[in-house]
């Protein structure tokens, strides 16, 4: 009988132990938010925060000025949610969109919508996958790890794949 309850009392205990999320820390939210330049800080503007938000595969989010002219404003809202708004050069909110993450090993993981097909998967077409973390250095920019995979095929044939990461670092501005 005293078995059973030690049992009992020590699978009841890992299931709340596993159940429990982690927290962030206030630090660590202190650090996040702020705004920031949407282009990275090596000026390569095809990795520029904006279009990895939004993932229009086939088209380009923004058309009518370069990139250089946006800020980004992260704002924590709780434990499992993101406040990001895309603001102009006259410092006018374009956009505000809120995102929900997970914290892990000290990254912000967004959830933003990570799996977009292209035309029929496999079929006639490929899937990409794209993961977004969030995390500030010392220095207190933005530092974003970038996992992409693409694979594909044509009439159920798989035709190849490719996977790749990527650090992005994002000037803070505010």
């Amino acid at each position: 009988m005293k078995i059973r309850n030690i049992i009992f009392c020590l699978i009841t205990i890992s299931i709340f132990y596993s159940c429990s999320t982690s927290k962030i820390s206030e630090s660590e939210i202190s650090k996040i938010n702020g705004t920031f330049e949407a282009n990275s800080s090596d000026g390569n503007t095809h990795n520029n925060l904006v279009s990895l938000l939004n993932r229009k595969l086939l088209k380009d989010t923004l058309d009518d000025k370069p990139i250089n002219m946006y800020k980004l404003e992260l704002k924590i809202i709780d434990k499992k949610h993101i406040e990001i708004s895309t603001i102009s050069e006259e410092n006018k909110i374009l956009n505000k969109k809120t995102y929900k993450f997970k914290n892990k090993n000290e990254y912000i993981i967004l959830k933003n919508q990570n799996t977009k097909p292209i035309l029929i998967p496999y079929v006639a077409g490929a899937l990409d996958v794209t993961k977004l973390k969030l995390k500030t250095d010392e220095n207190k920019n933005l530092t974003v790890l970038i996992s992409q995979h693409r694979s594909g095929g044509a009439f159920l044939i798989p035709m190849g794949w490719s996977s790749e990461k990527k650090i992005e670092t994002f000037k803070r501005i505010e």
